[in-house]
């Protein structure tokens, strides 16, 4: 029964499935419809007194569902969608399946859990904690209101949870590995293979014959939704960036000359001196350290001996005149690069000063940092300044005045964007405004709005705007005339990818009888291909995981086919080599967890199956959509 669903195919559209199943109380809420009345709300999946309603795995579905089409970034031809809804019920029915089991099995054995319990896994769980640690109840809601589940739900995934981790996951947490096991893993992780192979892309594939009128009538037919012109609009718009606010934004010499003396200090920098010092505690140390000096001794040398001072504690560094107590900063200053003054009384101690270097005072002119000035208080006021203008052409056209006044009083133009879609794309559109069009806000405004319509102001981050729906072109489908080139191509594809396919096959057939490979490929004229000796864990020709595992489970000389992307490959395994190199213990480790990994996951679903065996479990397949 469980194995029943076990057949999701190995695509991309699988993968996102399995995403989807695997992460599923945290998927978008999205409900369109929780399905009719009552008296349709069968039961499509029961497992003894456990049952799931037509209801439950229709609101499943429609959440999963939303959740796949917010990831995908294009429209999908219908048959794609499809598809997905196949691809979907099979792993909702086989997901609702399992936790009904896991309920099943915690109420036959009693298992439960108190309100406690489940209150403090909640509260210490590290998405719902504040940042002192402490459990947040508005940030728990919030998480819960942001992936649109409700905490009735969430409650119940953590009790299924703990269940299913006393139930399975406890009794396989710690698995006896047995070595000759782990042996065999190494090994097979370590054995080394060649393939031959070759590549047949569809890209390479020539056509010798035209489409006809009659495919490209049929072509435009089954795609009709393809070849459907969405609604576009044509619109004016005004748009005043924030250079413009700036360049209209009055600043006074006053205000620059205020400014300028207010923060002179950032442009004006004092004179600024090196500066050594020694320190002593009576005068007759200053005056016999003095008497060295004038007999040339150095400086550092009379510090570190006569006043106990290392060479950190002797440095000043370099400083301005202001940075100096008053008794030694006029004489300091007023000495020469290279001189040092005569012992100087401090409160209670003596002070001798050196100075090493001379840095002159600088002042930048007024004249040169006007401009810089006023772009910083312009740059001060801008939040001020646009909500200034916001308000002035929200006024503006609060009163009657048309786009065309607005932009006139600020001496702007009005830009003119002709057939914009819901995408993005437009016939024309000026440079100035390109960025603005392209944003989803501007988008969203253009198409809430009704013919003649002026919308209220926009910000940005880069200034203001405001549109007008000066002409709505409904959708409408294109002529055939001008989707021709486009069918042409989708004609040419599909025909590439044809023969890529039957060429594929016939090379499969040819190798299955008994070909040999360098023939086969001649044949097709297909480049022969060998690759360097690969362990499992290794590949080429950018082949998945699963192709390689799979190619070394083939026979040696067995045909192998695989997909990637839109090329076929075809491949054989050639031959067999013992890795010589010796195992490393990462290496060992890897073939452990992958052996316990694997061991865990069988053990897993056969002890789910093993409960199972117990229930009498019904699935009405057709009720939830699955035929076949």
């Amino acid at each position: 029964m469980i194995t029943f669903f076990a057949r999701i195919q190995k695509s991309w559209i699988a993968k996102l499935i399995l995403i989807l199943t695997a992460l599923s109380f945290m998927s978008l809420f999205g409900i369109t419809g929780y399905l009719a009345s009552a008296s349709n709300n069968r039961t499509v999946i029961k497992v003894d007194n456990i049952e799931i309603s037509q209801a439950e795995f229709s609101y499943e579905f429609q959440k999963e569902f939303a959740a796949a089409k917010n990831l995908m970034t294009d429209d999908l031809p219908e048959e794609q969608v499809d598809l997905i809804r196949s691809e979907l019920t099979n792993a909702i029915a086989q997901k609702m399946l399992h936790e009904a089991i896991i309920d099943r099995t915690a109420q036959k054995y009693h298992i439960s859990f108190s309100p406690f319990m489940i209150g403090q896994i909640i509260t210490h769980e590290p998405s719902f904690l504040d940042m002192n640690g402490h459990f947040n109840k508005d940030l728990f809601r919030r998480v819960l209101s942001d992936n649109r589940i409700s905490e009735q739900e969430y409650t119940r995934f953590v009790r299924r949870n703990l269940a299913e981790q006393i139930l399975i996951r406890d009794a396989v947490r710690v698995l006896p590995m047995p070595a000759f096991l782990l042996n065999a893993e190494i090994n097979a992780d370590n054995k080394r293979r060649t393939f031959k192979y070759v590549m047949i892309d569809p890209q390479n594939m020539s056509v010798d014959r035209k489409i006809t009128e009659d495919e490209m009538k049929q072509y435009y037919e089954d795609f009709a939704p393809s070849f459907v012109a969405p609604e576009a609009r044509d619109l004016s718009v005004f748009y005043i960036s924030m250079d413009d606010i700036a360049a209209q934004t009055i600043v006074t010499d006053e205000e620059i000359k205020a400014y300028y003396d207010e923060h002179i200090d950032e442009y004006e920098t004092p004179e600024k001196r090196d500066v050594l010092q020694m320190m002593f505690s009576s005068k007759e140390e200053a005056d016999a350290a003095y008497q060295k000096l004038q007999s040339g001794a150095d400086f550092y040398e009379v510090a570190e001996n006569d006043a106990k001072q290392s060479q950190s504690d002797t440095e000043l560094g370099s400083v301005s005149e202001n940075e100096l107590v008053f008794e030694i900063a006029e004489p300091t200053f007023a000495l020469d690069k290279g001189e040092f003054t005569a012992p100087m009384q401090v409160e209670d101690a003596w002070q001798i000063t050196k100075v090493t270097d001379i840095y002159p005072a600088t002042k930048q002119d007024y004249a040169i940092v006007s401009k810089q000035i006023r772009d910083e208080i312009i740059s001060e006021r801008s939040y001020d300044e646009t909500y200034k203008f916001f308000n002035q052409i929200e006024d503006m056209l609060g009163t009657g005045k048309t786009l065309e006044d607005v932009a006139e009083a600020f001496h702007l133009p009005t830009y003119t964007v002709k057939s914009l879609t819901e995408d993005g794309e437009s016939a024309q559109v000026s440079d100035k405004i390109q960025e603005l069009v392209q944003s989803s806000d501007f988008r969203n405004t253009a198409f809430s709005y009704a013919l003649n319509e002026t919308s209220q102001t926009m910000e940005t981050d880069e200034g203001l705007a405001v549109l007008r729906v000066d002409n709505i072109i409904e959708s409408h489908p294109k002529e055939i005339t001008e989707v021709a080139p486009e069918i042409q191509q989708m004609w040419l594809t599909s025909e590439k990818s044809a023969i890529a396919q039957e060429t594929a096959d016939d090379v499969l057939h040819d190798l299955e009888n008994g070909d040999e490979f360098a023939k086969v490929a001649a044949r097709y004229g297909l480049h022969l291909y060998n690759s360097q000796p690969i362990t499992r864990n290794e590949s080429f020709a950018a082949l998945s995981y699963n192709d390689i595992q799979e190619l070394f489970m083939a026979q040696i000389g067995e045909p192998y086919h695989a997909i990637t992307g839109d090329v076929h490959l075809v491949a054989v395994a050639t031959q067999d080599y013992k890795n010589s190199a010796p195992v490393d213990d990462n290496e060992k480790n890897l073939a452990r967890l992958k052996l316990e990994q694997s061991l865990r996951q069988d053990i897993e679903k056969a002890l789910l199956d093993a409960y199972a065996k117990d229930y009498k479990i019904d699935v009405k397949y057709k009720l939830i959509g699955i035929t076949d």
